[in-house]
């Protein structure tokens, strides 16, 4: 199809009233190309606006972005999201590509995420030996974190304080470290239960660059000294955030009752995962810590009203099931959306891009071997790698469509 063609075509169905519906969308006679609404995208269809209206101050105070970000998930890959038109340069062929929502509880959006967060480490680690450790917090804590989501920032800045500290050994000024690590951080909000449990994974190179820039190897992490200075740390913080006189009985409770300071570990290794290589490891714990939610898969049963999903506790080999209201599945589910422009994933020491030492990092990865791996995460090369289909390819004569324009339908 040429342009003067498609022209025509356009006028046909756009320009004319009767091919839109009563909300104003344009009704698309292939309307076939675009993705059916998932499972937990119906569940919010259903029950959102009488979830909202019942507990509108608590959401609004709690989780202010929760409105948003579910209209969002309501409106995934469905028409009112607009598209991008493809034509195919030979025929009448024309592909409607649909806009996806990319919201935070999204669980089709989050593979999408989850593949472009992998992406962006494998770039930039250097070749050489990485360590995975958790640093958790215990439950007499959870509580702060799950009523003031913006407090977790005090789990990241208390662990790259933690790390610093520790590697350097003792420093007379803070801040004034000999030695700079370089570390992933990643923030794990929830359990397989979808329980509120929020936790650092940090993924670590067993070596250090001292001022001159010379890497020096570092492969002995002390945990004992890991999990006290990490809770002095932790405590400390949390008393200056949330106010010495409403933390400071907490905090000598937590003294008296962790003696041995919070729960740090290799947690990988001490469950029996090996990894053959570094991109094993960070495609693991970038796929563990960014995947959504819950996967759609796990959803039994929804009836309209109740929902059956189940998970596995592999600690215990047991496989449970769950019945729960659409009001209690939701809440669930909300407990888990962090704020609006809250980095999940953060890059630390000589990964962190402020650095200048990053960019020399990322030129020691050869350029066209980054080219290749970014294309794998276009959105047309992950739905041939996915599903074995390149989406625009003609399907009458074989040639690459071309993108004509884009429909924008919904607004704001």
């Amino acid at each position: 199809m040429n342009i003067t063609n498609f022209n025509t075509w356009a006028k046909k169905h756009i320009l004319d009233e009767n091919k839109f519906d009563n909300d104003g969308y344009i009704i698309m006679e292939n309307d076939s190309n675009f993705k059916s609404t998932g499972i937990i995208s119906k569940i919010f269809e259903d029950h959102w606006d009488s979830f909202y209206s019942k507990y509108r101050i608590i959401i609004d105070t709690k989780r202010p972005n929760a409105s948003k970000e579910i209209n969002k998930i309501i409106n995934c890959s469905n028409h009112k999201l607009g598209a991008s038109v493809f034509v195919c340069p030979n025929d009448d062929e024309v592909y409607f590509c649909h806009h996806t929502c990319k919201g935070k509880l999204c669980s089709s959006c989050g593979i999408k995420s989850q593949k472009i967060k992998t992406q962006n480490i494998l770039e930039k680690y250097i070749n050489t030996k990485h360590r995975h450790i958790t640093f958790t917090v215990p439950n007499d804590l959870v509580l702060y974190f799950f009523d003031d989501l913006t407090s977790n920032n005090l789990l990241f800045d208390s662990v790259c304080e933690t790390i610093y500290s520790v590697v350097n050994g003792k420093v007379k000024k803070k801040y004034k470290y000999k030695f700079i690590p370089g570390f992933f951080a990643f923030l794990h909000t929830f359990g397989r239960p979808l329980n509120f449990n929020p936790h650092i994974h940090v993924i670590i190179a067993e070596g250090l660059i001292d001022k001159n820039h010379n890497f020096k190897k570092y492969n002995y992490f002390n945990y004992d000294a890991l999990s006290k200075r990490f809770m002095k740390i932790l405590l400390d913080k949390m008393e200056h955030y949330f106010g010495k006189d409403n933390f400071k009985d907490i905090k000598n409770k937590m003294y008296l009752k962790y003696k041995n300071g919070f729960y740090v570990n290799n947690k990988l290794e001490d469950d029996g995962y090996k990894f053959n290589s570094i991109n094993d490891l960070i495609k693991y714990v970038t796929r563990y810590c960014s995947r959504p939610v819950i996967a759609e898969s796990r959803i039994i049963n929804y009836d309209g009203k109740n929902i059956t999903w189940y998970y596995s506790d592999h600690t215990h080999e047991q496989y449970h099931e769950i019945t729960e209201s659409a009001f209690s599945f939701i809440s669930k589910l909300l407990r888990h959306l962090l704020p609006s422009n809250f980095k999940s994933i953060r890059y630390y020491g000589f990964y962190n891009k402020s650095t200048l030492l990053c960019d020399k990092l990322i030129l020691l990865v050869n350029k066209e071997k980054r080219k290749f791996m970014r294309s794998l995460i276009k959105w047309h090369n992950s739905i041939l790698t996915s599903f074995n289909r390149f989406p625009i390819k003609c399907p009458k004569c074989g040639t690459l469509m071309e993108l004509c324009f884009e429909v924008t339908l919904l607004g704001g």
